[in-house]
């Protein structure tokens, strides 16, 4: 569907009144140039709507007809002989055409940067596409004047541009809405349905499909069958022998004047077809609008929010698409300054995805490999039941995780379909190995629950089980079938203030004298400290276990979130005191089951080569640990629960109620398992690279303050900015852990619940292009693992905001 011009960072809203398409071709040779012109000219002619001129003049007796056309050619080979803008203008002389690069030699444009050395980026490419789509849009602004932009491409759909990329993928941040011409040649059908569904696996909206009508082949008849009924075939006439234009010096003038007459003859007899098109792009763009204005209000009276007061709501983010880092976003029509009911078209923004779409996003929206494999295991398999059962994507995941994550320990994958059940399975299993121990030491204690272990604040989902499993906090506490079961630990904190790491011992420890202040992560794990706050932590926790367990209560597990507590309000907790809690529940008569919640910190979140932080960095190996989010890149939800050899052998029996009789539907759906096995060995190939670039032990040593040991690869976010945020007299605290930076702003409420100090600077943020979300007192801050430039540009604007917010520069 054609409709809002989605633009990114540099450029100004207001855009959506400005139709802007794409036109692709399935090959080179098939009359893109030819359709494109005759496109031009009937958006010259054609009548104006009453949609634009409601847009653009408030005259009641504004004129029918009258419409701007802009022509770009971003990339003109084989130049000057061949000007595809020159033809456009020669046919259409009311349009404005501009041609971006041109390279002489007629050849893919990859092959003539090469040869002529005259390099193009991708970044280049695009800011200058902008650039041109700006300048007509001032146009129509300063005339107030309705519009159409018609960008023509070079060869197919998948030719590269100067890069190398493929254009459409090149395109793709634009995601301009499409025009396919199709190929009506020998062959054509193939390469027709190659380039449509090209452009639909990279998330583009296609248009409409023209095509010659060849009456040989009659290609357009199979097409018509293949692609989407919603999207409108055209079919157009030539003659037998097609009227393209004769080149060379030795041509005669009459032959040249003939061949333009043939043209033109060609042209006119077209007009009528053409002018059919560009109403139905027109009224595609209408349809989309109005779609988008009434989202809003729609999505309000529709759809229930998770975790939202919906009387709390002032404005809905109508996300029309997203890529890379960024969300493109519509505002709806608002008044104009000046006016009481008239109305400014609706504008399109781009907004950086600073909370990574509920932390999902580690590698960016949209990556092309990763879409290509959902597509083709969903084409390969649909859905297939698991239990009994085999197929590849589970398999290749299953060794994928047990050769990362569960190096050195894991035996077993269980699959899930979200982090809230997959902690279920992990829970299930986790009790098991300890009722068996205790029904072999003695039957179990009457009416007595297994109780977890655990962090206070802690967050392991919505379903009921792992609520039980959590401390009271405002996630569960209102829930009446809630039953807090365990005891859990007010756990020293860490935080970084004013130049230094800070290590928040709670008052219940008694540690009088005991240093806490530390200049990097370094520090902060090294080895000197096992004489004091170990001896400390390991005392005051022995000590609440056994008073725990002294009132007859048995415990089953210890489940904690390593490092970091994301739900929980971005705390950091020393890892020194989970190192020392995992020693311990280990050392108790029964030794306990040891659960990482790694659903929020796994696979790199806190930094590039930081898998598991529980293996990583507390020292010890889990016996059963839980990953989602991250591990499929942000495509499909899916879940893995890795355990041990000893905990799946306490299900293995002679009946089926040994069994873990625990299961969904779409348990190892093959399309998750795939993505998430692809998303896997990106990982792995990220790291590899980072670390021949950079080396791992160097990292948190050549001057980063806020690396942990083991990471790989350049810091995300700037040093001196981190440094400048923690003197800061508003800021209790800054957390800093690879792509998550939390910022603690100093309120007389803290929590969950205490969001109105945050929310003011959420809201400033998204005023700013910086899509952001409280949690409590914190704002909080994600950025995915995207190419270097993209990556540089998002996170330089985000702190940029920052720095204007708080530091007020």
């Amino acid at each position: 569907m054609s409709a809002l011009l989605p633009l990114k960072r540099s450029i100004p809203s207001l855009r959506a009144s400005l139709p802007t398409y794409q036109v692709f071709a399935a090959n080179t040779g098939v009359g893109k140039t030819l359709l494109s012109a005759a496109l031009c000219r009937a958006a010259a002619r054609a009548p104006v709507s009453a949609f634009e001129r409601c847009q653009w003049t408030k005259e009641r007796d504004a004129p029918t007809h009258g419409r701007k056309v802009f022509y770009i050619k971003p990339v003109q080979t084989g130049y000057p002989e061949d000007s595809d803008a020159r033809h456009v203008l020669q046919f259409c002389k009311s349009v404005a055409a501009k041609t971006l690069y041109t390279y002489r030699e007629p050849a893919g444009a990859h092959l003539c940067a090469a040869q002529e050395n005259r390099p193009v980026s991708d970044a280049e490419l695009l800011a200058a596409t902008r650039k041109a789509v700006d300048e007509a849009w001032d146009d129509v602004r300063a005339t107030q004047t309705p519009g159409i932009v018609f960008l023509e491409t070079a060869g197919g759909v998948v030719s590269p541009v100067m890069s190398g990329t493929p254009q459409a993928s090149a395109f793709r941040p634009l995601r301009y809405p499409t025009v396919l011409v199709g190929d009506a040649n020998l062959g054509g059908v193939s390469t027709t349905l190659s380039a449509y569904e090209s452009l639909v696996l990279r998330g583009y909206d296609v248009s409409a499909v023209l095509m010659f009508n060849n009456p040989k082949y009659r290609n357009h008849e199979a097409i018509a069958e293949q692609i989407d009924a919603a999207i409108p075939l055209h079919v157009f006439d030539l003659p037998p022998d097609p009227p393209l234009p004769r080149s060379g010096k030795e041509l005669e003038m009459d032959q040249k004047l003939q061949d333009h007459t043939n043209m033109m003859v060609w042209y006119e007899g077209s007009d009528a077809a053409a002018c059919k098109v560009v109403q139905g792009l027109l009224a595609s763009h209408e349809r989309r609008i109005s779609t988008l204005e009434h989202m809003a209000a729609e999505g309000e009276s529709k759809v229930w929010w998770p975790f939202t007061q919906h009387t709390a709501v002032k404005s809905t983010t109508v996300i029309d698409s997203a890529y890379e880092d960024s969300f493109t976003l519509y505002n709806p029509l608002k008044a104009a300054p000046g006016t009481s009911n008239a109305q400014e078209p609706g504008s399109a923004s781009a907004s950086y995805d600073a909370c990574a779409s509920w932390w999902t996003q580690s590698l960016g929206h949209a990556r092309l490999p990763l879409a290509l494999t959902a597509v083709n295991a969903a084409s390969r398999y649909g859905h297939v039941i698991f239990p009994e059962c085999v197929h590849e994507p589970a398999l290749d995941l299953a060794e994928g995780l047990l050769r990362s994550v569960g190096k050195g320990w894991g035996s077993r994958v269980f699959y899930t379909d979200n982090g809230s059940t997959g902690m279920e399975v992990a829970l299930k299993a986790g009790l098991r190995v300890v009722e068996k121990a205790m029904v072999e030491a003695g039957p179990l204690p009457a009416n007595k629950e297994l109780g977890v272990v655990g962090i206070e604040g802690g967050y392991h989902g919505d379903t009921i089980g792992v609520m039980d499993a959590a401390s009271p906090t405002i996630y569960n506490e209102e829930v009446n079938w809630y039953r807090p079961r365990g005891v859990w630990f007010d756990p020293p904190t860490v935080s970084y203030n004013n130049g230094q790491y800070h290590v928040r011992i709670p008052d219940s420890f008694a540690a009088k004298g005991v240093a806490s202040n530390y200049h990097s992560l370094s520090d902060l794990f090294s080895d000197s400290r096992l004489e004091t706050h170990a001896k400390l932590y390991a005392a005051h926790i022995q000590k609440k276990l056994a008073d725990f367990t002294a009132s007859g209560n048995p415990l089953g597990a210890l489940i904690i979130e390593p490092l970091l507590l994301g739900a929980g309000g971005m705390i950091f907790i020393d890892p020194l005191f989970q190192k020392v809690l995992v020693s311990a529940v280990r050392a108790l008569p029964i030794p306990l089951p040891v659960i990482y919640d790694e659903v929020f910190v796994g696979f790199h979140r806190l930094g590039l080569g930081i898998a598991s932080p529980g293996s990583q960095l507390l020292g010890a190996h889990p016996d059963i640990a839980c990953y989602a989010k991250n591990m499929s890149g942000g495509i499909v939800p899916t879940s893995a629960t890795v355990v041990a050899d000893r905990i799946y052998k306490a299900f293995e029996g002679e009946t089926k109620k040994d069994a873990l009789l625990h299961g969904h539907s779409y348990t190892a759906a093959p399309v998750g398992c795939a993505v998430a096995a692809k998303a896997l060995g990106m990982y792995e190939e990220m790291v590899e690279s980072a670390s021949k670039a950079t080396g791992v032990d160097t990292a948190s040593t050549q001057g980063r303050k806020h690396a942990l040991p083991g990471t790989v690869g350049p810091a995300i976010w700037s040093e001196d900015l981190i440094e400048a945020l923690s003197h800061l007299p508003t800021v209790d605290g800054i957390v800093c852990l690879g792509s998550v930076l939390a910022i603690e702003l100093a309120a007389t409420e803290k929590g969950y619940a205490a969001s109105r100090t945050s929310g003011a600077v959420v809201n400033a943020l998204r005023a700013r292009g910086v899509f952001a979300r409280p949690l409590g007192n914190v704002v909080y801050l994600m950025a995915p693992y995207v190419s270097a430039a993209e990556a540089a540009n998002g996170v330089a604007k985000v702190e940029a905001a920052l720095r204007e917010l708080l530091l007020m520069k």
